[in-house]
Parts: C-alpha cells; structure tokens; sequence
C-alpha cells in the first residue's frame, strides 16, 4: 500500500505541476492583446487653437450669416459638433444618445465606427466622416487608418475616400481629423473638395493649422462649406469647457452664428449635459449642414453685393 501511495503522490503532484506550468507555458509564447488606443488629437497643440481669441479661425462668420438666420428665429444659431467617434463605445454613445441637434463626426475603421453610425442613424442624427489627413510631423505623428496623405496621387485618394465614405454611411459631410500638412496643400484638397461637390456633400474645415486653404478652396468651387469657430475641449476639465461654452455663445450671439468642436471626453459629456437645456432657451442648437449651407448663400449674396 505504501508503494501505491507514493506512487498516487507522484502522479497528483505531477498533475498540479503541470497545471502551474502550462498556463504559464501559454502565457509566454502567446501573441500580446491589441491595445485600440483612441486617436490623438493634433488640434491639442496648433497654433490655430492656442491663440488667444481665434480671431483668426472664426473671423470669416462676420458677413451677414445672423440676419439672414434671425428671419426665421430672433435666437442666434449654435451648432456642435463632436469629432473622433468611434473608439470607447459606452462614451461615444452617451454623446450619440444625449441630444439629436449634435453632429456626429465618425472615424473610419474604428473599433465601433458601425455600431456608431447604426444608432447615431436610428436616433436620427446628424453624421459626418471625421476624415484623417496628413498632419506635420508623418508619420511621427499618425492620423490612423483610412487617412488621405500627400504622397497619394488622385485615384488612391479618391478610392481611400469613397471607401471611408461607405462606411460612413449617410454622411452629410466631411470635416478633417488633424491634416495640418494635408488642409494646406491647395492641389490635395482640390481633389477632395471636387469630389464632396459631386457628391453633395459639404465640407466643414477643423482649422487644425491657420495655414488651412480649405474653406476658402471649397468656396472657389461653389461647395457648401464652413469652420469652426472654438475648439470646446482642448483641456478636458469642466472649467475650461465651460469657459468655451461661453465663447461660443459670445460668438454666436454677436455674429448670429457659431460652430464648436468637442471631443469624447467624460467632462464635455457632464458640461454639455449641464449646459444644453439652458442653452436652447437663449440659443437655437442647429445641425452644422444647416450653418454649412447659410454661410454658403450669405457668401455668394456678398460677392453679388461687390458687383
């Protein structure tokens, strides 16, 4: 008997033994998790949203865009646009969820960029492919997948962006993520600009660099197009969003108009959960197409007013 339990023992051990070691064993040649880091945010350190008062990023609302708007409704217009969807799924569709005058700008090929654009269609927002571009500093600095680069000649970015544009589906426009490099090569964003126009769709310019030509190439070709007027989040902590809540509506109250960017943040969630009740009662919260296409009659009136 004693032989036989030792020789029990042996095997018993045995077994926990390999239970200790195989896991381990596996652990080791096993491949690492992929980590979906959300993406960066270039608009962080551009000059374009450093200065101190963005004159030079919202000056070009001024031409008549409130009289033409307070026709229909005394309340100067707002329209807010969250960028970068498409990455924490529980954030993003709080933002989905929380109001449908907020425009949904999507990232392509993200982790749940269709899932995004499925509810964001069945609350019947407003969506927007949130277009990577080429920033300073490629490919030290990367936009992510799907972006449009300036090493690409027109068919790849033609067939990059019909693609992303697939998968946005019922995208009403376009607005760029980073593109500090690519927003200010006139040639590159001809060739995109040209094909939002046959599209329909219209373009709204993150002005990322001050040395963007893209609103003023869309408005050469006749496209319906804008810029934002106030990064809403460039540092994520209530007092600070609440201070360009508050430039917004300045903004918006002395011009008849204005357009914020925000980012999914939980900070901006709790601020614009705070502030949008109260700001409806002062303010009319628009889609950003429909800002899009007022600032492109107001424009053309004005060049009809010089001739």
């Amino acid at each position: 008997m004693n032989g036989k339990r030792r020789f029990l023992l042996l095997i018993l051990l045995s077994l926990s033994l390999l239970f200790v070691i195989l896991p381990g064993i596996w652990l080791f040649f096993s491949p690492p998790a992929t980590r979906v880091s959300p993406p960066l945010y270039e608009e962080e350190t551009s000059k374009a949203s450093r200065s101190p008062d963005d004159r030079a990023c919202y000056k070009i609302h001024r031409p008549s865009t409130g009289r033409s708007l307070r026709k229909r409704d005394p309340r100067p217009a707002v329209a807010i646009i969250i960028d970068d969807l498409g990455y924490d799924r529980d954030l993003a569709l709080s933002f989905v969820r929380l109001n449908p005058g907020l425009s949904l700008s999507i990232l392509p090929s993200a982790p749940f960029t269709r899932i995004l654009v499925s509810e964001a269609t069945r609350m019947r927002g407003e969506i927007i492919l949130h277009q990577p571009m080429e920033p300073k500093g490629y490919p030290a600095v990367n936009p992510g997948p799907g972006a449009l680069l300036l090493s690409m000649d027109k068919g790849e970015l033609l067939r990059i962006l019909d693609r992303n544009l697939r998968e946005i589906e019922g995208a009403r426009g376009v607005n760029n993520h980073m593109g500090s490099a690519f927003t200010e090569n006139r040639e590159k964003m001809g060739i995109v600009l040209e094909e939002l126009k046959k599209r329909g769709l219209f373009y709204l310019d993150s002005r990322t660099t001050t040395g963007t030509v893209g609103l003023e190439q869309a408005r050469k070709i006749g496209l319906p197009a804008a810029e934002r007027s106030v990064f809403l989040d460039n540092v994520p902590q209530i007092g600070s969003i609440r201070i360009q809540i508050d430039r917004l509506l300045d903004i918006a109250g002395n011009r008849g108009s204005a357009i914020g960017i925000g980012h999914p943040h939980h900070e901006t969630l709790e601020t614009l959960r705070d502030y949008l009740p109260r700001l409806t009662i002062g303010f009319r919260l628009v889609p950003v197409s429909e800002l899009v296409q007022q600032h492109r009659k107001n424009f053309f009136r004005g060049l009809q007013k010089k001739d």
